[in-house]
């Protein structure tokens, strides 16, 4: 034997195998999001720029088109922006995240929860921090003192996936970091919906004091499906912390046993006749509409349990939520375009009992001229 050819061949074949070790195939089925990253410092900033704003990339890496479907913050200061077309196999997009400075003296951190159709990350959590600092004074002036702040362990409270049989439970921990004593008004029940029961609540923390909120959260009790924010405001007589509030986010999903392929063939299935409604471009004030039609071509009832849209300028009429095997439905689809310009890109969402697909997503998508933005219909 070739003692020679054994031995570059021996550490060529290891080495292979390390490359294959480190880099194992993914096989992707659909949309993936992959975020450049998902922290931003902006260090130390002045109050007067009134706005800190920064922007998350990302590249959709999966093999369909990518949906971000709704973006929510922790907090009112923060607003967020993002990529409202569906972005394509390969295709980059962005959340951008609007940080208030005015009133805002001292640390913060803030989160931003991304939902989309990702099929192994539908909800991604980024974070954004910094210190603003207080306005340039009169060194001669009287200083303003720093009466602390209280602190959380997280700034809010995210069920990432809730199935509609579950209930789940999640604690944060409060620290008053103030010199003051904080006494804490209970929360007002018309406040608190019916699927959230509050299990611990702080009524008075000390200087340095740690508290618990913990909250559960019914997924039986929801009346809907995919995501959702809900705000529990709260006072205290703190001086540091007056008024303040806390977010639950929620996504809500169906729950479906595992099945085998014999068992899912006889399960309902959803059929759509369009991927997407594109109206081109068109005239700011029409009234546009067009039917999409949905069927069941499944061997047991279709149950849908959601048709909804995220504009107020989309209307949707159809006859009933109940498809018998082999029925279909026309689905009307309004759009009201006043005061529209530009580019345009909303969706319809129908949620559903067929297993393999409960969540579908329709893009609607128009372009209108910028500068007209009075309605072409009405009398003049």
């Amino acid at each position: 034997m070739n003692t020679k050819f054994f031995r570059i061949f021996i550490p060529t074949l290891l080495f292979c195998t390390q490359i294959r070790a480190q880099n194992p195939t993914i096989t992707r089925k659909g949309p993936e999001i992959q975020f450049d990253h998902t922290k931003h410092d902006f260090g130390k900033i002045e109050e007067s720029i009134h706005y800190a704003i920064h922007r998350f990339p990302f590249t959709n890496v999966g093999v369909t088109p990518l949906h971000i479907q709704q973006v929510h913050t922790s907090c009112g200061c923060t607003t967020p922006d993002w990529t409202r077309d569906s972005i394509p196999p390969g295709g980059k997009g962005f959340i951008e995240a609007r940080f208030e400075t005015n009133n805002r003296i001292g640390s913060f951190q803030k989160s931003i929860t991304v939902y989309s159709d990702a099929v192994t990350a539908s909800l991604v959590h980024l974070d954004i921090e910094g210190e603003v600092l207080k306005p340039r004074i009169d060194p001669n002036a009287a200083s303003i003192p720093d009466i602390g702040k209280m602190s959380f362990s997280a700034p809010s409270f995210s069920f990432l996936e809730l199935s509609d049989n579950q209930q789940d439970s999640q604690t944060i921990r409060i620290t008053n970091e103030t010199p003051f004593t904080a006494n804490f008004e209970p929360i007002n029940p018309s406040q608190i919906p019916t699927f959230i029961k509050i299990l611990s609540y702080p009524t008075t923390l000390e200087p340095n004091e740690i508290g618990y909120f913990k909250i559960k959260i019914d997924g039986t009790k929801i009346s809907h499906y995919g995501f959702g924010a809900i705000e529990l405001p709260y006072t205290t007589d703190n001086p540091a912390a007056l008024f303040n509030s806390i977010y639950v986010n929620y996504v809500r999903r169906q729950y479906f046993p595992k099945m085998n392929a014999k068992q899912l063939a006889k399960q309902p299935k959803l059929e759509i006749d369009v991927k997407e409604i594109n109206w081109g471009k068109k005239v700011a004030g029409d009234l546009l509409f067009t039917d999409i039609h949905v069927k069941n071509t499944g061997k047991t009832e279709l149950k849908i349990h959601d048709i909804t849209q995220d504009c107020g300028c989309i209307t949707l009429k159809f006859d009933r939520k109940i498809l018998a095997p082999g029925e279909s439905m026309p689905i009307r689809v309004f759009f009201d375009t006043v005061l529209k310009k530009g580019n345009a890109n909303y969706n319809i969402w129908i949620v559903c009992n067929d297993p393999v697909a409960p969540e579908r997503n329709i893009p609607i998508k128009a372009v209108f001229d910028a500068k007209v933005i009075e309605c072409q219909n009405c009398p003049k």
